[in-house]
């Protein structure tokens, strides 16, 4: 028994130094490349390993190719389940080769026990609205982040956000409850595209629009972008606290390092009320967010360059609740179909004017909501009845109504029109529903627009929204 143990480890002896004649005759680079070659085509770990340990005896030579030398060596243990040797080969990267910062996030995010998650903060059906400002102040959108249990009896966590901000998107990312692992995510830009992805061991299978497929390989856990927010709810956040967020971005299928760290805290009043907060951040992306020092970590504030998020308002809402909106200064309200977010502009609109927008689950509608306009700022001819305001307003914009879509329809008690018109902006066709009604004070105009093929399933929807709006204003 001893013996055959005895002939195996001459031949693995008999090996290494092989590996370690040929590799004599060969530059650091070559040796670096051929290290490569065997780690992620040939997938010979043995190999690699015996050429990343010949290059990191060669410090001197050359440290920044020691240094990917030394963390490839890592992923190599990591892979073949040798977890002590692994963390061994980061910590040595960590404290041999402290310049270089990108290997040594790397590590870092590698290393177990450097991430721990506290208990979880949010509620079933939490929604955080936030209000995203420019600079000046002007309001130019909303993220709504929202949490739920996954369907099907489980805790895991179906977690995401519903952001307008000129463009609009939508994500969702089914995560299992102790670590927030992510299990599979959806992903939808109304300009940059959409992406499903499936997490894996070892693999994430991402699915783009269009048909394409890809598998992206992956050495360690990752998180998806879209839960980056709930995973920092999760840790402890104290001044001085540094960590590194394996961040895999569903769209491009990279990942990237995201280094984060706790720098002070501060106190901050917004829209929602005042609250005593921590702030991290992040470093790759030059990102800063605000969370609230308390057990909920809610989002009370981000910035992520020209725009700036502040929290508006949080509440309860589980899904398949319909979304009851009402403003008491403006004296509305209405009740939106479930998983629709209702957001009012603050600041920045054209004087007598107010702008509400409705959002649809899925991110369908091109535009959506109703802007109320001081009576009194409407021309004379506006003013005679809701068609004659519909009928200039149509002749400015240059619709192209559909003649037969023109019909007499009552609004909260109130005499109102409607129609349905057709245009085409930036090559991409647009069918829009528009209801004008007048008031005595306020006079609304109710729009939803989106591609044909969507079109009428959203205006089915929208129809409840005007059906349920009422006033006190009159």
């Amino acid at each position: 028994m001893f013996g055959g143990m005895k002939t195996t480890i001459l031949i693995c002896i008999a090996v290494l130094l092989a590996v370690f004649a040929q590799a004599a005759s060969e530059s650091p680079s070559e040796l670096l490349e051929k290290g490569i070659y065997n780690q992620e085509t040939k997938g010979d770990l043995d190999s690699a390993i015996a050429i990343y340990q010949q290059l990191i005896a060669e410090a001197s030579a050359n440290r920044s190719l020691a240094a990917e030398a030394q963390y490839r060596l890592g992923q190599c243990y990591l892979k073949k389940g040798r977890t002590a040797d692994a963390n061994a080969a980061f910590e040595k990267l960590i404290h041999d080769f402290p310049n270089e910062k990108e290997l040594v996030a790397k590590a870092r995010g590698l290393l177990p026990g450097k991430m721990v998650l506290g208990p979880v903060p949010w509620i079933n059906g939490e929604r955080m609205q936030l209000t995203i400002s420019l600079p000046s102040g002007a309001d130019i959108g909303v993220c709504e982040y929202r949490a739920d249990f996954v369907a099907g009896g489980t805790k895991d966590w179906g977690i995401g956000a519903r952001l307008l901000a000129g463009p609009q998107s939508v994500s969702r990312v089914e995560a299992d409850a102790e670590m927030l692992r992510p299990i599979k995510s959806h992903w939808k830009h109304t300009q940059l595209g959409e992406a499903w992805a499936t997490y894996r061991p070892n693999e994430v299978e991402i699915r783009r629009a269009g048909g394409s497929t890809a598998t992206v390989q992956i050495d360690s856990p990752v998180y998806d972008n879209e839960e980056a927010v709930y995973l920092m709810r999760r840790l402890p956040l104290q001044v001085g606290y540094k960590t590194t967020l394996p961040i895999l971005t569903t769209l491009g299928g990279t990942t990237i390092q995201v280094g984060i760290e706790v720098v002070g805290r501060e106190f901050l009043e917004v829209p929602a009320g005042k609250f005593n907060c921590v702030k991290v951040h992040l470093s790759l992306v030059n990102q800063d967010f605000w969370f609230s020092d308390d057990a909920h970590r809610y989002v009370v504030k981000f910035e992520a360059g020209p725009v700036i998020a502040r929290l508006t308002s949080v509440v309860q809402r589980t899904r398949g609740e319909p979304v009851a909106f009402q403003d008491k200064e403006l004296g509305i309200q209405f009740v939106a179909p479930p998983g629709w977010v209702v957001w009012r502009a603050m600041h920045g609109q054209p004087e007598g004017q107010v702008l509400i927008r409705t959002l649809d689950p899925d991110a369908d509608t091109d535009d959506g909501g109703m802007r109320l306009f001081l009576t009194d700022s409407l021309s004379e001819m506006a003013r005679q009845s809701s068609r004659a305001w519909a009928q200039e307003q149509v002749a400015k914009y240059k619709y192209k109504v559909r003649a037969e879509s023109w019909k007499d329809i009552t609004i909260d008690g109130r005499q109102a029109v409607s129609c349905v018109a057709d245009y085409t902006e930036g090559g991409k066709a647009h069918v829009q529903f528009l209801a004008y009604v007048l008031g005595p004070k306020y006079s609304e105009l109710f729009v939803i627009t989106s591609a044909p093929d969507k079109f009428d399933a959203l205006k089915t929807q929208f129809d409840s929204i005007v059906a349920s709006y009422r006033t006190n204003h009159q």
